[in-house]
């Protein structure tokens, strides 16, 4: 995060020094992540299900206008989203039966799930649309650029003391660069002369890309022998709907 944000703050100083910085208007928001689509959903028949659960959103941006009703803006988003354990726990079960391995009911406390949450960073840049109230305004924003997905590192581990070898499953990759489009709209309203109640919603669709192995890692003395049983990737739609409420700072 402390990255993204620094990125950011570099866009605008770098644009600032090609136009009136008076003009600039800043923007913290934050609030409610809700996931979308297969990224929400908990369908172990369905390789793009990511079994998000609800999240939370952080966004910061900063906004140049070009004229009454035109701006351009560079957002940095930051949004995270736990995941389902139960269903995840379910999927890897059934693909690790697939690699012919199973595990008697008795045997089930030698099982475990590590899983951490979705999250992502995004550098976005694009238009702004304001519609002005009498000092309230009704913003409208198409963005574009950059998303960084920190990937749910989900470890499924058999490990009996008497069996001479364990059962991994476990992904490859920890992050995944693609394109982020959000679409949003926001209120500002004014609270001081250079203060201003800023409540907006915004819709935000990515990809992420998931590697994983399966493996059996058999002990015999000294010797360690590593066996692959399957490995795979799939392409994982991020759909996401956010509400955020913040402030807003104008410079002049």
């Amino acid at each position: 995060m402390k990255k993204t944000v620094a990125s950011l703050v570099f866009i605008v100083l770098s644009i600032s020094a090609y136009s009136q910085s008076d003009n600039w208007y800043f923007s913290f928001s934050m609030g409610g992540s809700w996931p979308m689509g297969t990224f929400s959903k908990a369908d172990i028949g369905n390789p793009e299900s990511a079994y998000a659960k609800n999240g939370f959103a952080l966004l910061l941006d900063a906004t140049y206008p070009v004229s009454n009703h035109w701006g351009l803006k560079g957002m940095a988003l930051m949004s995270t989203n736990p995941v389902d354990r139960s269903w995840l726990g379910t999927k890897l079960e059934t693909r690790m039966n697939t690699a012919s391995i199973s595990v008697a009911e008795a045997d089930r406390p030698f099982l475990s799930l590590r899983v951490n949450s979705w999250m992502w960073n995004a550098l976005l840049a694009g238009p702004v649309f304001s519609i002005n109230f009498d000092r309230v305004f009704w913003d409208f924003q198409v963005l574009g650029g950059m998303n960084v997905t920190y990937l749910p590192q989900q470890k499924l581990l058999y490990e009996k003391p008497a069996n001479n070898w364990f059962y991994l499953d476990r992904n490859t990759t920890t992050t995944n660069v693609s394109y982020g489009l959000l679409v949003g709209t926001a209120f500002r309203f004014p609270v001081s002369d250079r203060i201003n109640l800023r409540v907006g919603i915004d819709y935000y669709r990515s990809k992420a890309a998931i590697k994983y192995e399966q493996i059996k890692v058999s002990k015999q003395g000294d010797t360690v022998l590593t066996e692959k049983l399957g490995n795979g990737s799939t392409d994982i739609p991020i759909e996401m709907i956010s509400g955020s409420i913040g402030f807003v700072y104008y410079l002049n």
